[in-house]
């Protein structure tokens, strides 16, 4: 499918919880514009059916919806795409899963990784910063790798890990096509205000 880059300014990352569902809404109205399930510890039953309502919601709020690693489940929940890690079904294998019609968007690490990137809309690039929302989450690679990385990419990059306020303003200028995020927002007393505060740090 045709991704328009405004799409991937501001990336939501949720777990299968029925207890995100009116942060997400929030967020939503305060500037989100993709959120993506990430869930590997519950069962693929309960995963679906939050994952079916979750969907819902996100489309009625007039945002994107996808699904972190698993293509099949993408396809399940009629999202509109799927994120695929290094570790995760190869890229190309994702693309004929999901078809043209859905978004595809690819993790990397490196500057290698970027420019190796095929079949995929997108790609993440991180961590930027250092993060607790993921244990096995890579050493963080900083601005200037994040830098190096969106010049040798021939896709729009989204930056994510241990971005939050005061972590955003440094991501300027950076030419990053959007954040994504998780505690920033989840973690929020007020996840409206968080998800403008977000935009405007990064200048969106």
């Amino acid at each position: 499918m045709q991704l328009d880059v405004q799409a991937l300014r501001l990336q939501l990352i949720v777990p299968a919880r029925r207890d995100v569902f009116a942060a997400v809404e929030a967020a939503i109205a305060g500037g989100v514009t993709l959120v993506q399930l990430r869930e590997k510890a519950l069962p693929d039953g309960e995963v679906y059916a939050v994952g079916k309502e979750l969907c819902s919601l996100v489309h009625s709020c007039g945002a994107l919806f996808c699904v972190n690693d698993r293509v099949d489940l993408a396809l399940a929940l009629d999202a509109d795409g799927a994120h695929v890690g290094q570790g995760d079904l190869p890229a190309e294998a994702a693309r004929r899963i999901l078809g043209p019609n859905r978004f595809l968007g690819l993790s990397c690490h490196d500057s290698a990784q970027t420019r190796a990137a095929r079949e995929v809309d997108y790609l993440g690039f991180g961590p930027i910063f250092a993060t607790p929302s993921k244990d096995d989450a890579e050493a963080p690679t900083g601005v200037g790798q994040l830098r190096a990385a969106v010049s040798a990419a021939s896709l729009p990059v989204v930056a994510i890990g241990g971005i939050g306020p005061v972590t955003a303003p440094n991501l300027v200028d950076s030419g990053i096509a959007g954040i994504a995020v998780i505690s920033a927002i989840l973690g929020a007393e007020d996840p409206r205000a968080a998800a403008t505060e977000l935009r405007r740090a990064v200048g969106w």
